[in-house]
């Protein structure tokens, strides 16, 4: 499954960050099943790995805070930096 599957991952800065908005130059894979989300780079390699919540109750439910991450901001992992 890819981003059409809708939720929420939380990224490499510890923010939650939309399936369909990983960053530029990145794409997630989803297993619903596992609620595992894979981020690749645009070489196809793994860059992080999270869980797949839902909407903002689930992360908060697993006792994460809620803190969005800024879309518009460049993003700063090693493969892409």
């Amino acid at each position: 499954m890819s981003e059409e599957t809708g939720g929420y991952f939380i990224d490499w800065d510890g923010k939650m960050r939309p399936i369909g908005q990983p960053g530029k130059g990145l794409r997630c894979e989803v297993d619903l099943k596992a609620k595992y989300v894979m981020v690749f780079n645009k070489y196809g390699g793994l860059d992080h790995e999270s869980t797949w919540y839902a909407d903002e109750a689930a992360v908060a439910k697993a006792g994460l805070k809620v803190v969005h991450a800024d879309l518009d901001q460049a993003i700063k992992i090693s493969s892409i930096d």
